[in-house]
């Protein structure tokens, strides 16, 4: 079927960002908001007021190609309900804002102490002017509860829950979240207005019947809960724009979608009240209206010039641990495929027991050059849930959000995006920056006079804990007002145990309140311990002073020593020795973190996972033993560096095994480049091999370093290349040349 002219409405609408008119809105709802203020409201009476402003002043939009209804038009086109996202702000933003001021007014050193850490590459703490925690985005909107009662059994149970209790902030929780569930009705009912409105003047039959079934359906749905698998998708579509209008946050993912409107699928094609024609045909404009957002042919320069932040999950397996795949796990990678989707981003869940139909369908696509998904492993995955307190029903149902976070569904939100810079202390041990360490109030002890290689070990880990403790104390004590800035009552009533425990997600209120450490630079860190233990203690061919000095000349003059150092065992490498040192490292540094008391005063996992830090942070970091010099690449998650020339992939999925991943709750991530030549049936295999490794998150690209070198010189060739970056995938043509650079200097294995 035939999209065009969707796409054709579609684009033309988002094409110029829609940041005129979302900036319009946000000044007359800002200034409608200031007026009204009053000095002794409380931040739930201010959020609900925000609320009600925004229902009231938004004109809903509709598209006479498209069958569902959720544009707010308040927002910019890029926007995911982030309140400021790139440099916009939107009308869901006022109370977070007028309140900011609490992040700071607690303690003013300790936000201008945060501010260095940051600067300093540290860790990062909330998106840009945010403050202590994850405050804008990776907000994992369950949307569970309202395809099961809607939004009419929310606001009850909030209703019924409010009796009990004369606490006067649990009132203001619980009566927030009813008047949330009312303010959603009202923006549900307006769309319906607008569609019988534009009903009378519609240009064909098509948009008519579309116009129709909106103006029917939105005056039942989301209140009442969905009956059909289009009224479920669109509520969906309805709460991730109407959670961002009205919240200012960031929902980034569908949840396990396959598995939750499975039911409504079925039962409709049961009754004959839907085709599988129909069902695929709206699976394909639910993921046009997502992908038609943005421009796949900007240039990726900066940070996150293509991220949506916009995502879900398919496969895996279901709370019993069987095996999920179902048609509709079918559909949506095949309409990926067809209508060449990038976003939403999908994860597909496997394991060694996943059906081959399945793997099959999810490998087509990247085995043909389009590289639109992450692959999860289930059988490393779980059992680092599992560990990380969670009940195997609970792990079972994981997903990830975002780019790659493993977030129990329903009952948790982490504070995503955290990472965590170990290679930042191990420059500041290795070049002795005490020119720095005074601003960022740290010490890191040297290792110049270590007698032996256990001495410098045992410095590095101690210094990391430094880090480690100064995060834990800082985010700890300035995040926890968050509850007094900004509520997120629509946010928490579909949490598990918010509305049980009468308080906010901000309060403490979900029954998880675990913190995340995301650590960076582990590959990078591991060869260069390595390194310096072959180099300066085993073979001793060097002195320790001398590869001190070697660093921090940025290896001039001692190109032999750093031939060497290049050419030590390493991280990925497949050697026994290497991957034995890079699991006590890393049992290490998960005993570090289990030390710590998370944020919110839940445990605190480990991950290795890094966005495009690897590039931005890498040309801020100086000289490392492994054989890199200042502002080169730094390696992303858990892949091997590119310094090491690995030939074959056997040898790093060898060095995976040794690897614990039950200690890595946080997740990891590795990036592997198979030749443009693989079959599905090795593919199949090569998945069912990773399957037994302790690799969690895989990002697949199956080409070669020739064909994009083709790709460079000749663009209009390869249209729909597509390579999955770090946590998004983006057309390679276009990546600016220094993204292009990163992409073809990554290890190409056999």
């Amino acid at each position: 079927m035939s999209y065009e002219a969707m796409r054709k409405e579609l684009w033309n609408f988002y094409k110029e960002g829609t940041g005129e008119r979302g900036e319009e809105f946000r000044k007359k709802v800002y200034a409608l908001l200031d007026q009204n203020y009053k000095e002794d409201m409380n931040p739930y009476e201010m959020k609900v007021m925000q609320y009600r402003t925004i229902a009231d002043q938004f004109e809903p939009v509709l598209f006479y190609t498209s069958p569902y209804y959720y544009e707010t038009g308040t927002m910019w086109a890029h926007c995911d309900g982030s309140r400021r996202f790139r440099g916009f702000d939107h009308a869901g933003g006022w109370t977070y804002w007028k309140n900011w001021h609490f992040f700071r007014d607690q303690d003013p050193e300790l936000m201008d102490l945060l501010r260095v850490h940051q600067e300093e590459l540290f860790y990062t703490a909330g998106a840009p002017g945010g403050a202590y925690n994850d405050t804008m985005q990776h907000f994992n909107f369950n949307c569970r509860p309202i395809l099961t009662m809607g939004l009419k059994g929310i606001y009850e149970k909030a209703q019924a829950t409010l009796e009990t209790t004369t606490d006067w902030e649990e009132k203001a929780f619980l009566s927030s979240v009813c008047e949330a569930m009312l303010v959603l009705k009202k923006m549900s009912e307006k769309f319906a207005d607008k569609a019988e409105e534009m009903s009378k003047t519609a240009p064909n039959e098509e948009a008519k019947e579309n116009l129709r079934l909106i103006a029917k359906t939105a005056k039942r749905t989301p209140w009442e809960k969905p009956e059909t698998l289009y009224e479920a998708l669109n509520t969906h579509a309805f709460m991730r724009k109407a959670v961002g209008a009205l919240e200012g946050i960031g929902p980034n993912t569908f949840g396990r979608i396959d598995m939750d409107l499975y039911p409504f699928y079925q039962q409709n094609i049961e009754s004959g009240r839907l085709t599988k024609e129909e069902a695929y045909d709206l699976i394909c404009k639910f993921l046009l209206t997502w992908d038609l957002h943005y421009d796949h042919d900007i240039k990726m320069v900066g940070y996150s010039d293509h991220e949506l932040e916009n995502t879900y999950v398919l496969g895996g397996c279901d709370k019993e641990g069987n095996s999920l795949y179902n048609e509709l796990t079918k559909m949506f990678l095949q309409a990926t495929r067809e209508e060449k989707i990038i976003f939403p981003k999908i994860t597909c869940r496997y394991s060694k027991n996943s059906p081959a139909e399945y793997l099959k369908e999810a490998n087509i696509a990247v085995l043909n050059g389009t590289s639109t998904l992450l692959y999860q492993n289930d059988d490393a995955t779980i059992p680092a849930c599992v560990r990380a307190g969670k009940t195997l029903e609970e792990a079972r149902d994981y997903m990830i959000t975002g780019c790659w976070a493993i977030t129990a569904n329903e009952i948790e939100k982490i504070d995503d995006g955290y990472y965590v810079n170990i290679l930042k202390v191990f420059e500041y041990t290795l070049h002795n920056r005490t020119d720095k360490m005074e601003r960022v109030k740290m010490n890191f002890a040297p290792i110049d006079d270590a007698k032996t290689f256990e001495e410098v070990y045992r410095i590095i880990c101690d210094n990391i804990m430094v880090l480690f403790r100064e995060r834990a104390r800082v985010i700890r004590k300035g995040g926890n007002v968050w509850n007094k800035v900004d509520p997120l009552p629509i946010f928490s009533s579909t949490m598990k145990d918010c509305i049980e425990n009468k308080r906010d997600y901000t309060n403490k209120g979900a029954r998880y309140r675990d913190s995340r450490y995301e650590l960076v630079g582990f590959p990078n860190v591991v060869d260069s311990l390595l390194s310096i233990k072959s180099l300066c203690f085993d073979t001793k061919k060097y002195t320790l002073t001398q590869m001190l000095d070697a660093i921090r000349n940025n290896w001039e003059g001692y190109e032999e020593l750093r031939r060497d150092a290049i050419n030590c065992s390493g991280w990925g490498d497949g050697t026994t020795d290497s991957a034995k040192f890079a699991n006590r490292f890393n049992d290490d540094l998960y005993a570090m973190a289990q030390q710590q008391a998370g944020t919110y005063g839940g445990i605190v996992v480990i991950g290795h996972l890094t966005y495009t830090e690897i590039r931005f942070w890498g040309e801020q970091t100086l000289a490392t033993p492994d054989g890199r010099k200042n502002g080169e690449y730094i390696a992303q998650g858990l892949t091997p560096s590119r310094l090491k020339k690995i030939l074959a992939v056997t040898s790093v999925i060898n060095s995976f095994s040794h690897l614990d991943s039950s200690k890595i709750g946080g997740n990891s991530v590795v990036n592997i480049i198979l030749p443009n030549k693989t079959t599905l049936e090795l593919c199949d295999a090569f998945l069912r091999s990773v399957s037994t490794s302790a690799v969690q998150s895989l990002q697949l690209n199956c080409t070669s370093r020739e064909q994009l070198l083709d790709a460079q010189k000749h663009p209009e060739k390869y249209p729909n290349l597509i390579v999955r970056v770090c946590g998004f995938s983006a057309k390679f043509t276009s990546l600016s040349p220094e993204w292009q650079e990163e992409v073809l200097t990554r290890n190409f294995y056999e």
